[in-house]
């Protein structure tokens, strides 16, 4: 079968259980949110839609988010909205809750009076409206459950350990278990094309490319902080100082570093310092909206700061790789990218940091691969894409990926085959996203659909 009609099998699953999956979901509470940057990057991207209803029962429509603020004040300037089908002009405030607007203060400053609608993520326990410093009511809209599901923005409950119909999967043909994981590897790479699409419409393609490419670098736990910096500091205002510019909006820099730290890094962070210098005020961002690095849990090798210097190196010649993210030059971006070196970061894992005994690499073939399979053969969604995509290599399965495979084939015998090809791995995420995330299994629906394609 080809892509499509593996997407509308698994599809059509889901659907026939969908039923089953909302009446298990509802009795389920959801915990804590991202940070609020990601939350107003995922509204930027249009994860969450752009329609809703205040709270006084009036549609609200998101015309323009304006401009994504850096600095102290609204986290949205001059935005556009449509309350009523009426046009409104001014700034946007997004919270987790509505009682964030008084936490913050910002019913009694006054550059929140400019405000013209505040955007939250769970509605009040109690009687609530929002106001400004002159005691003037402001548009609060609810961003409704199955958008933040939809977008991935709130974690579901913890799965249960045991898969109801392990017994069935134990026991199934091989043949159908690679139909029923390539079903599920196509709905997943249709999903994530429709995302890239989503994104095309707010920027350039190159531009696109790059806050991919920062999301890949930051791995799980930076990837949101790592396409923010990309979306802060964007590729067009790089100039000839990407590392330095990159560095200093990212919140790395500082005036002077410890005495402790060797000639080397004391001399490559001065010269950063001193291009930033000049530049800081059009990128530099209020303490209060400095990114959410995540540095605990995570190899050395693999800290934010050389992260950031992985990405500074590839946008420095990023013509070259730009030229290389197509579907007939897979293999010279995966040369190009592993050849990478940088006279700092392939010896250093932090600014301050000891140099290491031995070079690395600054973007690893694991990096590498996941950035195709997620980025550049989704981007492209064609059957020829598809195509390529089925054989890709698998990636050295991660923690989560070994537990969904384990539950769901871990009683098969021939268990290991189906973690050899990335695309077994992107299967298994969805299907735990599916089933497991929903207490509810959608396996028997396909098993029927499979019978009658």
């Amino acid at each position: 079968m080809d892509m499509s009609s593996l997407a509308s099998l698994y599809r059509s699953a889901l659907s026939s259980n969908e039923a089953d999956s909302v009446r298990e979901r509802a009795g389920s509470r959801h915990s804590t949110l991202p940070d609020e940057r990601t939350l107003q990057l995922l509204l930027l991207e249009g994860r969450f839609g752009f329609s809703f209803t205040d709270d006084l029962g009036r549609s609200v429509r998101i015309v323009d988010c304006g401009d994504w603020n850096k600095s102290a004040g609204p986290d949205f300037l001059n935005a556009r909205i449509q309350l009523d089908d009426v046009t409104h002009t001014g700034d946007m405030e997004l919270d987790s809750a509505p009682e964030d607007w008084e936490r913050h203060n910002h019913g009694s400053n006054p550059a929140f009076d400019g405000v013209i609608l505040h955007l939250v993520c769970t509605p009040s326990r109690r009687e609530w409206f929002t106001r400004n410093s002159r005691h003037e009511r402001i548009p609060l809209a609810v961003i409704p459950a199955s958008m933040l599901n939809g977008a991935g923005a709130v974690p579901a409950a913890a799965p249960e350990r045991s898969c109801l119909h392990a017994e069935i999967l134990e026991t199934m043909p091989a043949e159908q278990v690679e139909t029923l994981l390539q079903s599920a590897a196509a709905h997943r790479f249709q999903l994530k094309h429709r995302r890239h699409a989503q994104r095309a419409k707010l920027a350039d393609p190159s531009q696109l490319l790059y806050e991919n490419l920062a999301e890949t670098l930051g791995y799980h736990a930076n990837k949101n902080a790592m396409r923010h910096l990309a979306q802060r500091v964007p590729l067009r205002m790089l100039r000839d100082c990407p590392e330095a510019l990159l560095f200093g909006a990212a919140g790395f820099l500082v005036p002077v570093l410890s005495d402790s730290c060797t000639p080397e890094a004391v001399t490559h962070h001065k010269r950063l310092w001193a291009q930033w210098w000049p530049l800081r005020e059009h990128f530099e961002l209020a303490p209060e909206r400095l990114f959410p690095w995540t540095l605990s849990g995570s190899r050395p090798a693999n800290h934010p700061q050389r992260r950031v210097g992985a990405l500074a190196t590839i946008a420095a010649d990023f013509s070259t790789f730009q030229r290389l993210c197509t579907l007939d030059h897979l293999d010279d971006l995966a040369g190009y990218l592993s050849s990478l070196k940088h006279p700092y970061w392939s010896n250093h894992v932090t600014l301050p940091s000891a140099p290491s005994k031995n070079p690395m690499a600054l973007m690893g073939h694991d990096r590498i691969q996941e950035f195709i399979i997620n980025h550049i053969l989704p981007g492209e969604g064609s059957e020829k894409a598809w195509k390529l995509y089925l054989t890709r290599q698998g990636v050295h399965a991660g923690a989560r990926v070994l537990s969904i495979h384990q539950r769901l084939l871990g009683k098969r015998k021939d268990a290991a085959a189906f973690l050899k090809r990335a695309w077994h791995h992107q299967a298994l995420l969805q299907i735990h996203e599916d089933l497991c995330f929903r207490h509810s299994c959608c396996i028997c629906s396909l098993l029927e659909h499979m019978k009658n394609a």
